[in-house]
């Protein structure tokens, strides 16, 4: 399998948390009754899973994760000159400093921060990838999950 194949399943499969997690989704499977009915509890011993948690941290990792490919590619890619490859390092630092803080932030904040995170850092790797600066088709992998995770925690937040 190509790493192109294996990159966009990976891709594909980290959309899935997001969608489980969402308010619709758990409206839809009406997941609290589910989870009551099967003796599953969570840390503190509640028979149900607060969701927003749920995908709060998991919006969280992902967040995280969006700046690592940067760090990879200036190092890689010394070619690149060493002003783009700071900037890169530089980068790929802030989509975790944003997404931290949202671990702990109440619900709407931490799905409003984190929705615009995930589309800001989506914009820079435009910036980048106009520069080549990522590799061709990089954005196009990139899209579904930003815009499906945007969503999600657009739709799952507290009002």
């Amino acid at each position: 399998m190509s790493a192109q194949l294996t990159a966009g399943l990976l891709t594909a499969a980290g959309i899935i948390p997001f969608v489980a997690l969402s308010k619709p989704f758990q409206t839809f499977l009406d997941t609290n009754k589910l989870i009551s009915n099967s003796g599953v509890r969570d840390l503190l011993g509640r028979p149900s899973l607060n969701y927003r948690e749920l995908q709060v941290t998991y919006g969280s990792v992902i967040l995280s994760f969006v700046g690592a490919p940067h760090w990879g590619l200036a190092l890689s890619q010394p070619s690149a000159g060493a002003a783009a490859n700071a900037l890169r390092l530089i980068y790929g630092v802030v989509p975790s400093l944003v997404a931290w803080p949202c671990a702990s932030m109440p619900s709407p904040r931490s799905q409003d921060v984190l929705a615009l995170g995930l589309v800001s850092a989506f914009a820079v790797d435009g910036i980048f990838a106009a520069g080549k600066l990522l590799p061709r088709g990089y954005l196009m992998m990139r899209f579904p999950p930003t815009l499906v995770g945007a969503l999600c925690l657009q739709m799952t937040k507290e009002k």
